[in-house]
């Protein structure tokens, strides 16, 4: 069964969530909070929970229960009180502060604290802004205003100046795949490699296509062998006619060549560190017969393509360049 999602389950960023805690419990939480961080770590999650948190009607042991007519009102976006504002097409407009600003004006309907939640924050229109800022300046009571956003010192100085700053970092990647296995039907190895991929967002290791990824990671793994086999170029350039017709695949073919290649040289230096573990026999076997050297010029001309990518190159002769050149080191 499922675990009830509540603030001592939320996953990662456990400092935000201690002074949001403590905050609540010493009834000292301010009026204008930005959740500031990285995609897919729970920013505006939180902000749910926190609003659960502060409107729980039942709750239990310094939690939220997840359960009652509230709780499940504020996660279903049905609660009266708990407002989540988003860009109406690529901003967020100055007509939606607006119509906010005249219903915060008055006291919560249903609950103790009315929540909102302003995701995507540093896309509102400068004149949204400046019309928030008002507010900010002079807050209704017991309105908590959430300012959820990747970009914070794109908010106006103003607006910062007048919240407090929780800066959110990615979710370790044991957390990820623990939580993956526990909560989200996935079986351990899926969900270890579906964390070592995430970048430490769990809603990327949500929705991270495991069939595919290996098959990416069959084709890269035949061209890191070939690469440090020192194989004929003659089959690295097959290999790259197939790979590079689309854009966005070769992007992540790039990036698991890249993570194949560390793991050869994690498996020379440190093993632990290795991050596909499923495959560490056939790594292992690379490691033992290229050289260190090789392995670290292979890491360079990858990464240097990585870094070449976003310009607009012929990725067929670019990968074959790749090729030659860690041919030559």
């Amino acid at each position: 069964m499922k675990a009830p999602l509540s603030f001592h389950s939320f996953i990662g960023n456990r400092p935000v969530v201690k002074i949001l805690l403590r905050a609540v419990a010493q009834d000292r939480l301010p009026h204008a909070l930005i959740f500031a961080g990285p995609e897919g770590v729970g920013k505006r999650t939180l902000g749910l929970l926190l609003a659960q948190q502060l409107n729980c009607l039942q709750t239990a042991k310094g939690d939220a229960c997840d359960d009652c007519m509230s709780c499940r009102k504020i996660m279903l976006g049905t609660h009266p009180d708990v407002r989540l504002v988003q860009p109406d097409g690529a901003f967020i407009k100055i007509d939606q502060v607006r119509d906010l600003i005249a219903e915060i004006a008055y006291q919560p309907f249903e609950a103790r604290y009315r929540v909102v939640i302003f995701d995507g924050a540093d896309r509102m229109r400068a004149e949204a802004a400046n019309c928030l800022l008002k507010t900010l300046e002079e807050p209704p009571s017991r309105t908590i205003l959430i300012l959820v956003t990747q970009k914070p010192y794109a908010l106006l100085t103003t607006i910062r100046s007048r919240a407090r700053l929780l800066q959110f970092g990615p979710v370790p990647e044991e957390e990820i795949s623990n939580y993956l296995a526990g909560n989200a039907g996935r079986s351990p190895e899926d969900a270890r490699m579906a964390a070592a991929f995430s970048n430490g967002s769990l809603g990327a290791a949500l929705t991270f296509d495991v069939a595919q990824n290996r098959e990416v990671r069959d084709q890269s793994l035949r061209f890191v062998s070939l690469l440090l086999r020192r194989e004929e170029f003659s089959q690295a350039s097959t290999l790259a006619a197939a790979v590079v017709k689309d854009k966005e695949l070769f992007q992540a073919w790039l990036d698991m060549t890249a993570t194949l290649l560390q793991d050869v040289y994690y498996a020379q230096t440190a093993p632990r560190r290795m991050c596909q573990r499923d495959i560490i026999p056939a790594l292992a076997g690379l490691a033992e017969t290229a050289p260190r050297a090789a392995v670290l010029a292979a890491i360079d001309a990858v990464k240097n393509l990585r870094g070449v990518l976003q310009l607009n190159i012929n990725r067929q002769l670019a990968l074959e360049a790749l090729f030659l050149a860690a041919l030559r080191s």
